[in-house]
């Protein structure tokens, strides 16, 4: 029969779903070589976690943002087993192979993302009643604060908060995110696991393994909660 995604339960699942990922990464039994691997492999253990129940469904890279908050329609993965309480995801997954990612682009795509989930999660939008966003990295620059010029509204370094109801202003072209970001009316707050201080001359934290996992960030609305 399976187990049915419900509000009560949702959290462990997309917990135990994230943490069974990193310890197959980690141990080298399962590769992650792109973000679309990293959502196909989540919305797979997800369903095996729940036993594969027969309602179980995902859409990857669901055609679902139609607001100007907006330019990109698409999110990374939906996931529900009752069609009145659906999941959305997004991914990321900065590596640095040879000269590294685009670092003040990347922070402000997972900001614009946190916003996104936000938009659907706050308007209801096809029966989204949850959000969770969730990042791999190799790259220590998204880890620590350090001495960033531009676009420095996009934070995501360990430890950094959000207060409730955060409006990140629009970055600087041509990597910054040209709107403001309206997040969630509860706070964020970046957890990275699996890292360690590196460094000799200055502190500052890399991946211990393969890669830093961010602790998944949830997106929910206070109205949600109240009717649960």
């Amino acid at each position: 029969m399976g187990t049915q995604l419900s509000p009560e339960n949702v959290d462990a699942f997309i917990i135990r779903a994230s943490e069974s990922i990193q310890r197959a990464v980690e141990t080298g039994e399962t590769p992650l070589s792109s973000e679309a691997t990293f959502r196909f492999l989540f919305a797979w253990e997800l369903g095996r976690l729940l036993g594969f129940p027969h309602e179980y469904r995902f859409d990857l890279e669901c055609g679902i943002y139609n607001s100007p908050d907006s330019n990109d329609k698409f999110l990374d993965l939906l996931v529900w087993t009752d069609p009145t309480f659906k999941v959305a995801l997004e991914f990321k997954l900065p590596k640095k192979v040879l000269t590294g990612s685009n670092t003040p682009q990347g922070r402000g795509r997972i900001c614009r993302d946190i916003a996104r989930l936000s938009y659907l999660v706050r308007n209801r939008i096809s029966a989204v009643g949850v959000g969770y966003f969730l990042c791999a990295t190799n790259e220590g620059s998204y880890l620590s604060e350090g001495s960033k010029r531009i676009n420095r509204q996009y934070k995501t370094h360990q430890g950094v908060t959000y207060a409730p109801g955060s409006v990140i202003a629009k970055g600087q072209l041509p990597n910054g995110i040209p709107r403001d970001l309206q997040f969630p009316t509860h706070e964020v707050r970046f957890e990275w696991q699996g890292v360690e201080e590196k460094g000799i001359t200055s502190s500052r934290l890399g991946p211990k393994g393969r890669y830093a996992w961010l602790k998944p960030i949830k997106i929910w609305t206070e109205s949600r909660v109240n009717d649960d």
